[in-house]
C-alpha cells in the first residue's frame, strides 16, 4: 500500500510491523538510554557503543519474534549505526557552530525516514498483528508523550530555561509532573473532551501561582512548557490517528 493514498495513520495501523519498529526505536532513543550516554555518546565513541547496542538489543527480539523480517531490522540496525557515527563524526563541526538543535531535529528525521522507507523495500507485514494495529498505536502514542518530549523539550529550549534557587523543590519532580500532564491530555483528546485540559492547567497554575505572579522570566518559561505539551499531544494524536 502506497503511504501517500493510505494517509500516515491508516499506514501504521495496517502495517504493525513499522509501528513496532517506532516503538522500539522511541524506546532505545531515550527511555532505555541514561542521561549520561546520551550526553556523550557524541563525543566519546565508547558511550555510541553502549548507545548502539541499547539499540540494537530490543531489534535482535524482534528478529527472533519475527524471523521474516530480520533483513528489515537488521537494515534498521545498521541504519541507526550509520547515521549516529555520522554524527559523531560531525560532533566537532556541530558544537563549534552551535548545530545541536538542528542536528538533533535531523538525526530524528533520519532515523525515522529510515524505519519507513527500509518496511517498503524489504519488509514484511505479519498478518496476525492487524488485529492489535489500533493497541500497538495508543502504546506509541503514550510513549511518544512520556520521556521523548521532555528531552526534545529540553534540547529545544533550554535557553528559556530560568536560573533559580531549587531548595524547595524535588529533583525530576517537574520532568514527571510533564509527562503526567501529557497524559492526562492525551487521555482527554482520545476521549474528545477538549474542555477538560483547561482543568490541567488550571491545577497547575494554581500550584505555581506565586512564582509565576512574581517572576516574569518564570511564567514565560511555564507557558513555553505548557503550549508545548499542549502543541505536542496535538500533533501525535493527528499524525497517529487522523492524518
Amino acid at each position: 500500500m502506497n503511504i501517500f493514498f493510505l494517509g500516515i495513520s491508516n499506514m501504521l495501523l495496517y502495517n504493525p510491523i513499522v509501528l513496532i519498529t517506532l516503538l522500539v526505536h522511541i524506546l532505545s532513543d531515550f527511555q532505555f538510554q541514561s542521561e549520561k550516554i546520551s550526553s556523550l555518546k557524541t563525543t566519546k565513541l565508547t558511550y555510541l557503543l553502549k548507545h548502539l547496542i541499547i539499540v540494537g538489543l530490543p531489534l535482535i527480539l524482534l528478529v527472533i519474534i519475527f524471523p521474516i523480517n530480520i533483513t528489515y531490522f537488521l537494515l534498521v540496525w545498521l541504519s541507526h549505526i550509520i547515521i549516529d557515527s555520522m554524527k559523531y563524526s560531525l560532533n566537532t563541526y556541530i558544537s563549534k557552530n552551535k548545530l545541536e538543535r538542528i542536528a538533533f531535529v535531523i538525526d530524528q528525521i533520519f532515523h525515522i525516514c529510515c524505519i519507513v522507507c527500509l518496511y517498503y523495500l524489504v519488509g514484511f507485514n505479519d498478518e496476525k498483528l492487524n488485529s492489535v494495529g489500533n493497541i500497538l498505536r495508543l502504546i506509541l502514542f503514550f510513549a511518544i508523550l512520556g520521556k521523548p518530549i521532555n528531552i526534545v523539550f529540553k534540547i529545544l529550549f533550554s535557553k528559556y530555561q530560568v536560573v533559580e534557587n531549587n531548595s524547595g523543590t524535588i529533583a525530576g519532580a517537574g520532568a514527571i509532573i510533564g509527562v503526567l500532564e501529557r497524559y492526562i491530555i492525551g487521555i482527554c483528546v482520545l476521549l474528545g473532551q477538549y474542555a477538560s485540559i483547561g482543568l490541567i492547567f488550571a491545577a497547575k497554575s494554581v500550584a505555581r501561582y506565586n512564582k509565576i505572579s512574581e517572576n516574569q522570566s518564570f511564567a514565560e518559561y511555564y507557558l513555553i512548557g505548557s503550549l508545548f505539551s499542549i502543541i505536542c499531544v496535538l500533533v501525535t494524536h493527528i499524525v497517529l490517528f487522523m492524518l
